[in-house]
């Protein structure tokens, strides 16, 4: 049997691999660009002009490649989450290239991420050796349907959920190696990570190149993965809490919306502009500053994230001053909606 590599060893090989990930990322993305799948600006466009989109085809190859070839470098033998999670990861990609090209009805879309999420929750419960159970089937799918749907609704300005995604993909890896996770947890998060840092130059501050769904909802059923592994690792506390506290900066906006127009009737499943770093866009803030302003709530989470799981402090605590940071930022939204002509909340 070979020898697995030494430390110094291991971390070259890791990061000669991440680093080329994230080369073939970018290459794939300008090869995306000439396939010319354009995203037509409609009323609820941010954009002015056509842009090409089908960029999280080069985030999902450089995934669903570079991942098996991590793990194979540490010796790591793939166990049944590890399959299901790629295998419902290409599923869901190729489902939502398809969409992006030729959209399709809101059920069938809610359908292809219910599968993905079940097949991703089953292997994660098969891998940990204690039961599928049916109430713990349910709540994990749903936390991955959510996180697919939120973080295709939040990415409707450039660099947004990309860059928030990278950040949150970075403090997982980081997290996991203090914690000595394995190179399935870790790896993961730093694969995604490198697929995005490849593709976010065409994307951030000027979009040449737009995920589409194929990207986001991929984005956010690895998140959502990544954060069920951390919530069973015995030496991070409150693991259940990590993830949403990284993304609670997107967990707020998209609950905060939702809620407010459940409220004024209008409909929830109908798309829509009154998120509010829309809102925040339309009432004149450039867009480049409204997604740094979401990558610092992000950056803000993930260091609560490891505070939390780390040190063992309050997850509530923590998550009351993040959504004091959430509200304050919403306030100053809301005062410059009002002071725009022409523009209602």
């Amino acid at each position: 049997m070979t020898p697995p590599p030494s430390t110094h060893d291991g971390a070259a090989l890791a990061a000669a691999l991440l680093v080329g990930a994230a080369a073939v990322a970018a290459l794939l993305s300008r090869r995306v660009i000439g396939l010319h799948v354009m995203d037509y600006p409609g009323s609820r466009s941010a954009h002015a002009a056509p842009v090409p989109k089908g960029g999280g085809l080069a985030i999902l190859t450089v995934f669903v490649i570079g991942v098996p070839l991590l793990q194979r470098m540490f010796h790591h033998h793939p166990d049944v989450g590890d399959v299901t999670l790629l295998a419902a990861t290409a599923w869901l990609g190729l489902f939502s290239w398809r969409d992006d090209m030729r959209p399709m009805p809101p059920l069938w879309k809610l359908g292809a991420q219910c599968a993905a999420g079940m097949l991703v929750a089953w292997g994660g419960m098969a891998a940990s050796g204690h039961g599928v159970t049916l109430p713990g089937l349910a709540w994990r799918m749903l936390w991955l349907v959510m996180l697919c749907n939120v973080l295709n609704f939040m990415d409707g300005l450039n660099g947004l959920a990309s860059g928030c995604t990278l950040i949150a993909a970075l403090a997982t890896a980081a997290l996991c190696l203090m914690a000595q996770g394995g190179v399935e947890t870790w790896g993961t998060a730093l694969l995604l990570a490198a697929g995005i840092a490849g593709f976010l130059p065409f994307n951030f501050p000027h979009a040449r190149l737009f995920m589409g769904d194929v990207g986001s909802q991929c984005c956010g059923l690895v998140l959502g993965a990544l954060g069920l592994h951390m919530a069973t690792m015995p030496r991070l506390a409150h693991g259940t809490a990590l993830m949403p506290l990284m993304l609670c900066g997107l967990l707020a906006d998209v609950g905060l919306t939702l809620l407010r127009r459940a409220w004024l009737r209008r409909p929830v499943m109908q798309a829509h502009r009154e998120h509010v770093y829309q809102m925040a866009h339309r009432a004149g803030l450039p867009a480049p500053f409204v997604t740094l302003q979401a990558w610092g709530a992000t950056l803000c989470g993930a260091l609560a994230a490891m505070v939390v799981g780390l040190h063992g402090a309050r997850p509530a605590m923590s998550l009351g001053v993040l959504l004091c940071l959430q509200l304050a930022w919403t306030v100053v939204v809301a005062r410059l909606v009002r002071r725009t002509p022409g523009l209602h909340w």
